[in-house]
């Protein structure tokens, strides 16, 4: 246990210590609640259905990743999908005009979610080799049911260093996925894109990143945060 733990603290200043223990404090007291025991219910109950590997979580210590990146990443833990047709709705999106971007995506299920919508694209970006694995084994389940409307690329790189598309709209989507050294040159490059571009970000602890380029107007739905940059206003 105790190299466990090293593993997690290894490469982080003391200020990131403490914010990662506070961030885990925070997990697991949520992960008490009746509405995290309902949540967990309904994501097993994906899993159930299409016979994907979605819902158990993956710790960064147990994944072979780049321990400078580690540093900054979060754990994998499933999103969901369920109140996706009404973000959707709510920034009016052209399915066949778009790509759905998961930044940080893990084993893909929210990817595989946005999936059953038709976009032009639905991609996941994801740094760890292992998960990106499980990410396409699940999409080729799903594709093999015609459960997807949407064709699914998976891309395993830094997001980072990740370039969008820049011939579509974009709905990118992110589940807090890593801190702020990483988010900055994500936020930078959507930032200097051109075409619509909408963001839905689940707990935001980033978001002084996306307010400092002042390029993003904020909004909410079904209670979560969604921005839009002037190009997808416009729309």
């Amino acid at each position: 246990m105790l190299s466990s733990i090293t593993q997690r603290l290894k490469g982080r200043s003391a200020a990131e210590i403490v914010r990662l223990i506070g961030h885990n404090i925070a997990y697991h007291a949520r992960e008490l609640t009746p509405q995290a025991r309902a949540r967990d219910r309904q994501f097993q109950a994906f899993d159930a259905q299409w016979g994907t590997d979605t819902f158990a979580m993956r710790e960064l210590h147990t994944l072979s990743v780049d321990p400078a990146l580690a540093a900054h990443a979060r754990r994998y833990q499933a999103s969901s999908g369920v109140n996706m047709p009404v973000w959707f709705a709510d920034l009016k999106v052209d399915f066949a005009r778009t790509a759905f971007i998961d930044f940080g995506c893990g084993k893909g299920r929210a990817v595989l979610e946005a999936a059953r919508f038709p976009f032009a694209r639905v991609i996941g970006v994801e740094f760890a080799p292992e998960l990106v694995e499980i990410a396409n084994r699940n999409r080729d389940i799903m594709a093999a049911k015609n459960a997807l409307a949407a064709p699914v690329e998976f891309i395993c790189m830094d997001a980072g260093a990740y370039q969008p598309p820049s011939d579509l709209d974009l709905v990118c989507f992110f589940y807090d996925p890593f801190g702020d050294a990483v988010m900055a040159p994500v936020v930078d490059r959507l930032a200097g894109l051109e075409q619509p571009v909408s963001i839905i970000y689940l707990e935001p602890n980033c978001i002084g990143q996306f307010r400092r380029s002042g390029r993003w107007t904020e909004g909410v739905s079904v209670d979560n945060l969604v921005m839009r940059n002037p190009a997808a206003l416009a729309r």
